[in-house]
């Protein structure tokens, strides 16, 4: 059990390294904006829902194994996707729409919208990579 655990955290590590290396910056790089924004808004809430699924089957997998710590390190990776998939993402799609009308309060609520998302994803990254170098120190 253990070891599908690890392997389901694994996955979600490396799914959420190539989306934030590869796949984020270079839509960007390659679309313009506005083309960008409405592909992001297609991907990211299937990113932010398979991160919700994948790390709900890992904690139940980490729990089921004893794993208390890999339990609830994997329990706040599985809040914070429930949080952004069904909390954020929708307020950043809002305030981007008011942003593109032109809506200056908008832009500014959106830029600290995706901060904090940004900075979701990046604790979620740090923490799957604890659970890594733990298992292979221990």
């Amino acid at each position: 059990m253990e070891d599908l655990a690890n392997n389901f955290a694994t996955g979600l590590l490396f799914v959420m390294l190539f989306f934030s290396i590869s796949i984020a910056r270079n839509v960007h790089k390659t679309l313009d904006r506005e083309n960008a924004g409405n592909l992001l808004r297609i991907i990211f809430p299937e990113y932010f829902f398979w991160g919700v699924c994948v790390s709900f089957f890992s904690t139940i997998f980490f729990f089921l194994a004893g794993q208390n710590l890999q339990t609830i390190i994997m329990f706040v990776i599985f809040v914070s996707s429930v949080f952004s998939r069904y909390f954020l993402i929708p307020r950043i799609d809002r305030e981007r729409n008011l942003m593109i009308t032109g809506n200056q309060n908008a832009s500014i609520k959106f830029s600290i919208l995706h901060r904090i998302s940004v900075s979701i994803n990046l604790l979620q990254i740090l923490l799957l990579l604890f659970i890594m170098i733990y298992k292979v120190i221990t």
